[in-house]
């Protein structure tokens, strides 16, 4: 039996560059932290050759080709694994429309598992490049690279992506003390309100032409935010995070809404220096960054939204457990 742990996420700045209708013409920039929120994968072997999966529903079959969930079918087929497993996904937070990475997180973690299942250690590098493929080439989603990367390498990591596909992964030198200071002014507060991305996210891909101009700008405070975590300056983070959910707001139709705007409005009146949608947009959870200060103001203006504590992780994707029965072979 193998469980895998891998995080979720958040993120700073850059949101967008990610996607191949922009970097492929100058490149982009994207700045983002994996959480101690994650999602969980188990495979076990079974004493035949029936595949189980069990997550908000339950399948049995025989083979990886008549599986009806796209990640776990597909990341099998990446990894070789045809038969005789029980796959079982868990997460921390609703498995989906969260702006908080779940799909990818799940992608990653179910490659690091089927991997490991096969006694077989893989680099981040080709976990995150495999899900890529997964989830964009097989599935056809119209995600970005970020997701992906970050599951796999985990800690706060500023990325970049190459016109040619390639990704240049930085994991920030930050100190435990600088990350503790960090992640008490960040907040995550749930919208109640799930979505799919999809539909954004093309959208936003299929507009790229006319929002240059915004994602020029996402990319440079994507590389303002990598500078102002190297340095310590947090509270840029915090204008950074506000300016960020200005320009995103312009890219594509639904990306906000009447909650969404509430709760950001919410939080500047309470003193934040900068609050976000994460992820796509149109629901979720909306990331703010708060001065100790204004820390109460701030819980008491959102009370009737659901508080998701947080702090920064140091690992990606990892196995958590496993064990192998003695062979005698």
């Amino acid at each position: 039996m193998i469980i895998v742990q891998t995080p979720l996420r958040i993120s700073f700045a850059g949101g967008g560059t990610d996607l191949p209708q922009y970097y492929r013409r100058s490149g982009g920039a994207v700045v983002n932290a994996a959480i101690d929120k994650a999602t969980f994968v188990i495979v076990s072997a079974r004493y035949d050759d029936k595949i189980y999966v069990n997550y908000s529903r339950k399948e049995i079959v025989d083979a990886a080709d008549e599986i009806q969930h796209e990640l776990v079918r597909e990341t099998m087929k990446v990894a070789g694994i045809r038969h005789g497993v029980e796959v079982t996904l868990l997460s921390d937070i609703p498995s989906g429309g969260s702006g908080l990475g779940s799909s990818s997180s799940f992608t990653v973690g179910l490659l690091n598992a089927f991997y490991q299942h096969r006694g077989e250690q893989v680099t981040p590098d080709r976990l995150a490049r495999e899900a890529c493929e997964v989830e964009i080439g097989r599935c056809g989603k119209p995600i970005g690279k970020q997701d992906p990367d970050i599951a796999a390498f985990g800690r706060i990591t500023a990325f970049g992506f190459e016109a040619d596909g390639s990704v240049q992964a930085e994991r920030l030198g930050l100190t435990e003390k600088q990350v503790r200071s960090l992640s008490a002014n960040l907040f995550l507060f749930y919208s109640d309100q799930t979505r799919s991305a999809d539909d954004i996210l093309a959208q936003q891909s299929r507009r790229t032409p006319e929002n240059l101009e915004q994602l020029d700008r996402l990319k440079t405070l994507a590389q303002a935010a990598r500078g102002a975590l190297l340095s310590g300056d947090f509270d840029r983070i915090g204008h950074i995070l506000e300016e960020s959910w200005s320009l995103k707001t312009t890219l594509a139709s639904q990306i906000t809404n009447g909650r969404l705007n509430e709760m950001v409005g919410l939080a500047r009146e309470a003193g934040a220096l900068g609050a976000k949608v994460c992820g796509a947009g149109g629901g979720g959870f909306v990331l703010i960054y708060c001065q100790p200060q204004y820390h109460q103001s701030l819980l008491d203006a959102m009370k009737n939204y659901r508080r998701m504590p947080i702090t920064l992780e140091p690992d990606g994707s990892k196995v958590i457990f496993n064990y192998r029965r003695p062979s005698w072979k």
